[in-house]
């Protein structure tokens, strides 16, 4: 049984990955690389602390000035509700 539980325990290590040095006698891993981002709304890559809520600066003032969004039609509202209500009604059934 030793032999075999060596073999399996070797079988199901992962790969080593071909990847940056790291330095074993100092006991600390490589620095990580540079994480850039990109703006949800235009693609415009920037560091993570430019993007808030992942808008970079001239799309955060676009969405900011334009209109604020309507209130919704009270018969929207009423087909939102009854559809959701057929659709826990189907999970109920067996």
């Amino acid at each position: 049984p030793p032999r075999f539980v060596r073999r399996r325990l070797t079988d199901k290590i992962p790969p080593r990955l071909p990847g940056g040095p790291e330095s074993p006698s100092t006991g600390t891993p490589a620095p990580a690389g540079l994480l850039v981002m990109e703006c949800t709304d235009c693609g415009r890559p920037g560091r993570p602390e430019a993007l808030p809520d992942g808008l970079c600066r001239p799309c955060r003032a676009a969405h900011s000035e334009g209109e604020q969004p309507a209130s919704p039609d009270p018969t929207e509202i009423a087909a939102v509700k009854a559809h959701m209500a057929n659709l826990r009604d189907l999970l109920k059934a067996p």
